[in-house]
């Protein structure tokens, strides 16, 4: 997703302190008709009218196609690696290098959410994170954030949740080029950002370039080939600086398992440590479980845990607590599934379509949510809470 004008409503937020299944076909017709797009201002790309996601700002003219295809071998089913296991160890029981495989529960899932501030600074976001747990009655697990390309990061909003015991899914996004990343341009600037998550001192999730298969954004990606090439020189410098405490999320849309793009994208098991989706209903009469199978079953063949990176259902708010309510269950039934993060928002989308996220707009909604806070499914266990 991409940032969004705020609804006044939604300014309110952060000062808050109190307060099936479908055929195909049906699913397909009903997420085509709905763009969506994520939270964030200049994270860049505007969101194609028949991808089943949530967002987009930015100059990239929807619908544009290209880019190669990516070399044999690295897609769609992984198959079996030597990578860390949903456990968070690799299948002969040994961790992986470094401190991100503590991140991986080895029972239960995160349940967090990225929460839209009144304004885009560390202090708004955090006070936004605050109000909507004081809301809801209880601590959210996970947070999520989204930083531009240029938007240096980890900033102090960063640290205050990884310092608070929050799992931090940080999102590095914009529309960098991908050839001048494999060519060595952003060198510098990735660099720093290695090393100013390596001087956090814990370990993070992070994402690079979210939704990258979305054909608005193949001016900037290039196709899979060029992500992959890009993606794999950004983590060969983090490696570089040895900044070892990041779990490697890829999270391209839901929506483009069940058109069969999103699978070309990715890097590979050896590159990728958490694999994720950001996967919207187009109504609340379609279960996340619906909209989520081709995701899931792709994932089933990687053994890595599963991130669900943004969810969230247009419609009526009066359905959202039963949505919610079948969502959560949804990590009960699918144990590789290891954390959740609502999108709470409202905004318009850059081709002026709004869009109503944010659980403020339904008192039972935030009940709800809070309610599944307290289900021991999203009670993970980890190595720091065993």
């Amino acid at each position: 997703m991409s940032h969004r004008k705020r609804r006044s409503r939604r300014q309110r937020a952060a000062m808050l302190t109190g307060a099936a299944a479908v055929t195909l076909i049906v699913v397909g017709l009903a997420v085509a008709s709905f763009p969506r797009s994520g939270p964030r201002a200049g994270l860049g790309g505007t969101q194609s009218a028949s991808d089943n996601h949530p967002l987009g700002s930015g100059s990239a003219s929807a619908g544009a196609s290209g880019g190669s295809q990516a070399p044999g071998g690295r897609y769609p089913s992984p198959g079996a690696s030597s990578d860390p296991a949903p456990g968070g160890t690799t299948p002969g029981g040994a961790h992986p290098a470094g401190t991100a495989w503590q991140l991986v529960p080895s029972a239960g899932a995160y349940l967090g959410a990225y929460v839209e501030p009144s304004a885009y600074t560390p202090a708004a976001t955090i006070a936004a994170v605050q109000s909507f747990q004081q809301t809801v009655g209880a601590p959210i697990t996970l947070v999520h954030t989204y930083h531009p390309w240029d938007s240096p990061f980890p900033n102090s909003a960063d640290r205050y949740f990884v310092d608070s015991g929050k799992v931090l899914l940080l999102t590095w996004s914009g529309t960098p080029d991908t050839r001048k990343i494999i060519a060595g341009d952003y060198d510098g600037e990735i660099r720093a950002r290695a090393e100013a998550v390596k001087r956090l001192g814990h370990p993070i999730l992070m994402e690079f370039r979210h939704e990258m298969d979305r054909p608005n954004l193949q001016w900037a990606v290039h196709g899979p080939k060029n992500f992959i090439a890009a993606w794999d020189h950004i983590r060969a410098i983090f490696s570089e600086v040895g900044a070892d405490n990041v779990g490697w999320v890829w999270c391209p849309t839901g929506w483009g398992f069940r058109t069969g793009r999103a699978q070309a994208f990715y890097p590979g098991n050896s590159e990728v440590d958490w694999v994720c989706a950001d996967i919207y209903s187009a109504t609340t009469s379609i279960p996340l479980q619906v909209a989520a199978e081709p995701f899931l079953r792709w994932a089933k063949g990687t053994g890595k845990p599963i991130m669900i990176g943004e969810f969230a259902a247009s419609g009526s708010s009066s359905g959202w607590p039963n949505w919610l309510l079948a969502a959560g269950e949804l990590a009960s039934t699918d144990k590789q599934i290891r954390g959740m993060a609502y999108f709470d928002a409202n905004g318009t989308d850059s081709q002026g379509r709004s869009f109503q996220y944010w659980l403020g707009d339904s008192g039972t909604a935030l009940r709800t949510f809070g309610e599944m806070l307290s289900w021991p499914i999203f009670h993970p266990i980890t190595s720091s809470s065993r």
